[in-house]
């Protein structure tokens, strides 16, 4: 981002992708923080840190030291396991010195500083079993992949077999949609509509699951082998 596009994020309120902290913010706060925004931002997300902005009302305070402030975010993030990836800058905002740190994906969550950290709203709260078994996933091509598909509807083809029947039927080639719900490092869990039946939920293997592209739809699709 440009500095006039962060001087302009500066004004928003706190949210999924901004978080505000004075300049006497410490080691865990930091921490906290940047795991969170690692742990939760998708690869076209940015989330920004400014050091030197009052937590509650946005006014612009500064920082005593820009140098000590960055210091401090290089330590917090070097810190966290695996260390977290960052940029920073110094401001200018209202004659006094506000620092700015971006935080995008990381192809390395989960990342820790004692527990693990996912935003909700303008919280950083502990994730939940299931986030934590998907932050562990993201790490996973394939489940990286199917996770940027849920709640999408995509084409489920069953290839060699039945939807409904994961045993071999040599030649089977079924088509349908679907929905991911839910995948970790094992599973994938999928919500089926097939035409005509009511729908199902079924979970498959990750390693019976091809990630794929439906043309003809223009969607993403999972290819279900024997």
């Amino acid at each position: 981002m440009t500095d006039e596009e962060l001087l302009a994020r500066l004004r928003d309120a706190e949210d999924n992708f901004v978080e505000r902290k004075p300049d006497g913010v410490n080691q865990e706060q930091l921490r906290k923080t940047l795991c969170a925004f690692a742990n939760t931002l998708a690869p076209d997300q940015t989330g920004i840190l400014f050091i030197g902005i009052h937590d509650k009302t946005g006014a612009v305070i500064g920082v005593a030291s820009s140098d000590a402030a960055q210091r401090r975010v290089r330590e917090a993030a070097e810190t966290c396991y695996p260390p977290i990836r960052y940029t920073a800058r110094v401001l200018n905002a209202e004659d006094s010195a506000v620092v700015a740190v971006e935080v995008s994906e990381s192809d390395q969550r989960p990342h820790f500083t004692g527990p693990a950290f996912v935003r909700r709203g303008s919280e950083s709260v502990n994730a939940s079993p299931e986030q934590f078994d998907e932050l562990i996933a993201s790490r996973n091509d394939k489940a990286r992949a199917i996770l940027r598909m849920r709640g999408l509807p995509i084409t489920l083809e069953s290839r060699g077999r039945r939807l409904q029947d994961d045993r071999p039927a040599p030649g089977a080639r079924e088509q349908t949609e679907g929905r991911v719900e839910h995948c970790d490092a094992h599973h994938v869990r999928l919500n089926v509509h097939a035409a005509g039946l009511p729908g199902w939920q079924t979970a498959e293997p990750l390693s019976r699951v091809e990630v794929s592209y439906d043309r003809r739809l223009a969607r993403p699709m999972l290819i279900l082998t024997p």
